[in-house]
């Protein structure tokens, strides 16, 4: 059990208890997907608190925790009179907490308390991923990819970059999605070589490199895929940047494997780009973390020390970018296995697969 393993990190820490609030890392450790929550573990005991919303929604979904629905008390005014605490000398708390919130719980928890910032041992538990969480992630790869292939024919010069992400958006929730995992990006001609651009009013033209990045949540888990496409024949230049891209995506397909630290199968593939001379125009990292969010532990970048595990999902995305003239990303979703890794993404990345005509 997940919080079992928070124990042991308590164990390990010399703390107490361990609080969490409500997010990521709670939906991670107890299975709750409300909003408003709090969740805190010591070595005995596992309590989750939240409001009257969620009153019904929260039996339904927390595991291996004591569920407490408080009348008029906050959240944190609810913990606070538990005996619970009057056995425990010091708590850890996530670094994320605003400073506010936390000045609020140590007034209203006993005094001499010892308080102490933890890492984030539970994003990397969330690194490695249960075979039930890699169909999930699958599933939300199979939304998003049958939500591209119903929205493609629309993809022609003519149509408004804002309009194609719209009808995207649509296909995939048609598809199975239940939300996207994140502002699809459609960026054309010039305005492709913005990394994460807004899809915006501009029509897409005859010649355009069309870059897409797009996503679905299936059952709180993300997948992250992006195409660039060309309207017609490319020109020598397009056509040399995408195999460059090409070329430094497959390189990575083939040195990804558990083991290797985040940014040791960064320099695989950025090395491609850079012996050819377009070093510069990359900037951003290979790759991240694929979960219960969309940029999640283990990331994939130049100064990634992380060491990457058997079973992460990570994406591998190199990209070009060139100002006044266009750019070009592709990313695929891959499984470090034993052996290497798995491609879980299908949609055809070769270039005269991705030439509209």
């Amino acid at each position: 059990m997940r919080i079992d393993k928070v124990r042991q990190e308590l164990a390990k820490s010399g703390l107490d208890a361990a609080l969490f609030f409500g997010g990521t890392n709670v939906r991670f450790l107890c299975g709750y997907s409300g909003s408003n929550g709090l969740l805190y573990i010591d070595r005995e005991n596992a309590i989750f608190f939240t409001d009257f919303r969620y009153k019904t929604q929260a039996p339904l979904e927390v595991k291996g925790a004591e569920i407490v629905v408080p009348e008029r008390d906050s959240l944190a005014e609810a913990l606070s009179k538990r005996p619970e605490l009057k056995a425990i000398s010091s708590i850890g708390f996530e670094k994320s907490i605003a400073w506010g919130t936390l000045d609020n719980l140590k007034r209203l928890f006993k005094s001499g308390l010892r308080w102490e910032a933890m890492d984030d041992f539970v994003g990397t538990m969330r690194a490695v991923k249960t075979p039930e969480e890699i169909e999930r992630i699958k599933a939300a790869i199979r939304a998003a990819e049958d939500g591209m292939k119903a929205a493609l024919p629309l993809l022609r010069p003519g149509i408004v970059e804002r309009d194609f992400a719209a009808e995207l958006e649509y296909r995939m929730r048609k598809a199975g999605a239940d939300k996207n995992s994140f502002d699809t990006i459609v960026v054309s001609g010039k305005r492709s070589a913005v990394v994460h651009g807004i899809a915006g009013d501009k029509v897409i033209e005859a010649g355009d490199f069309v870059t897409v990045d797009f996503g679905a949540f299936v059952d709180g888990y993300a997948s992250d895929m992006t195409r660039t496409f060309i309207m017609g024949e490319p020109s020598e230049k397009q056509r040399e940047i995408y195999e460059l891209v090409f070329r430094a995506q497959k390189a990575g397909f083939e040195a990804a494997r558990p083991g290797l630290r985040g940014k040791q199968l960064d320099a695989v593939a950025r090395k491609v780009i850079e012996d050819a001379g377009y070093g510069e125009f990359f900037g951003h990292g290979l790759g991240h973390g694929l979960g219960l969010l969309v940029h999640d532990s283990p990331t994939v970048g130049s100064k990634s020390e992380n060491i990457l595990p058997e079973n992460a999902v990570i994406t591998i995305e190199p990209g070009v970018y060139i100002p006044d003239f266009g750019g070009v990303r592709i990313e695929d979703d891959i499984r470090l296995t034993a052996n290497g890794n798995e491609i879980l993404t299908g949609l055809p990345r070769a270039i005269e697969d991705i030439i509209i005509e």
